[in-house]
């Protein structure tokens, strides 16, 4: 392997969930300009690359961290606190990265990994289909939701068709984002604007042999468990993040001389009401964070141990869709507190409710979908075919 690989900052390397803090406020001051243009500033790019984001799940022998799960949720979520978006696309990225890593081949690995920083974006949907012809495939397909296509410089997608077969397993293709059309789809999105959420398009795109990835079968079954409860993980840190920059929002109002309409209070904090709601909503957040930490932590033992979660993930997915649902809760209340004017245009806190409504219905942490795993991973159809 070789060893000329650029290497992250060393600063983020010792310590990426301070660096990750520093840069919230970056973020922060951005977060206006980044929903705009539809994609992170200049400014927030720099700061987050700075924390050491984009290397998380790059491998140490790429120069990049490698981190613990306890480690990348820290992080998406102090970026989230100052733009979701932001620290979205970090965490898609990461997902990316490290999911499909041992997927590739060495040559498709050299080139992604060429820089430790390097942003990655696609869906596994099998919505494209592949035509061999000399040395490697042409490429047809389009990829909606493609988070992250306006910054990344390489896209992984899913194949459902090769050579007018379809595909018995999960099957992706490597493709260089240049190559790529992008159909802007995600423009009028309510929240996450920053993200780019848009559809890919691919027309004969060539690609050799060596960058179409096919599951392996040590990976089949219930040993992928880890790797699937890692993509909810991501998927929900930037949203508590951003639950709790709201609540950092809002903590000054409490205390800021402004009449409160209809009452004899100066201050919020003169209310014994709007001091128990301040009460609950970060409470709600507080519980939020820790169960993330916790799901965090046992995927953590679960690596260290190379065990399977097939039994405790679906009870750890619900447990991320509660923290995510405690969340909106809590910014309805902040919402309250704050009163109407917080959802008039350029209202940060109106940008964190916008960001965690939409974040929090991605398909991973579909709630009903979620609960129906959960209650068969309890009450197993056989189970109870056999009770009967």
């Amino acid at each position: 392997m070789p060893v000329d690989h650029p290497t992250v900052p060393s600063a983020a390397t010792a310590d990426p969930c301070s660096r990750a803090r520093a840069a919230r406020a970056v973020l922060a001051a951005n977060a206006a300009a980044t929903e705009e243009q539809g994609r992170p500033t200049v400014e927030s790019r720099a700061a987050a690359e700075e924390a050491g984001a984009f290397a998380l799940t790059t491998p140490e022998n790429f120069g990049g961290l490698d981190a613990d799960h306890r480690t990348m949720v820290g992080v998406f979520a102090e970026l989230g606190a100052g733009c979701p978006s932001t620290a979205w696309l970090a965490a898609v990225s990461a997902t990316a990265k490290s999911f499909f890593f041992d997927w590739m081949t060495t040559e498709a690995q050299e080139a992604v990994y060429a820089d430790p920083n390097v942003r990655v974006c696609g869906t596994a949907m099998p919505a494209g289909h592949a035509r061999r012809v000399d040395g490697g495939y042409l490429v047809d397909g389009r990829w909606s939701y493609a988070s992250g296509c306006l910054e990344a410089r390489w896209a992984e997608v899913g194949l459902g068709v090769i050579d007018d077969e379809r595909t018995d397993r999960a099957c992706l293709v490597i493709l260089p984002t240049e190559q790529l059309l992008i159909d802007r789809t995600w423009d009028q999105a309510v929240g996450l604007r920053g993200t780019g959420s848009h559809t890919l398009v691919a027309d004969e795109v060539f690609v050799p042999d060596s960058f179409l990835m096919t599951q392996p079968e040590h990976l089949e079954g219930p040993g992928i468990g880890t790797r699937q409860m890692s993509i909810v993980l991501h998927t929900v840190a930037p949203l508590i993040g951003a639950a709790r920059g709201a609540l950092d929002l809002v903590r000054p109002l409490m205390t800021t001389e402004r009449p409160v309409f209809g009452s004899p209070y100066t201050r919020r904090s003169q209310s014994p009401s709007a001091r128990h709601l301040f009460a609950e909503s970060s409470q709600l957040v507080d519980t939020a964070e820790q169960r993330m930490l916790g799901v965090a932590d046992m995927l953590d033992a679960a690596d260290l141990g190379n065990t399977s979660l097939a039994t405790e993930a679906a009870g750890a997915r619900m447990q991320l869709v509660s923290a995510l649902r405690d969340c909106r809760t809590a910014l309805d209340m902040l919402l309250d507190l704050h009163g109407s004017s917080a959802l008039t245009g350029g209202n940060a806190l109106s940008r964190f409710w916008r960001d965690v409504a939409v974040g929090s219905r991605h398909g991973v942490v579909n709630p009903y979908v979620v609960a129906d795993q959960l209650g068969s991973a309890l009450a197993p159809e056989k189970l109870l075919a056999e009770d009967s």
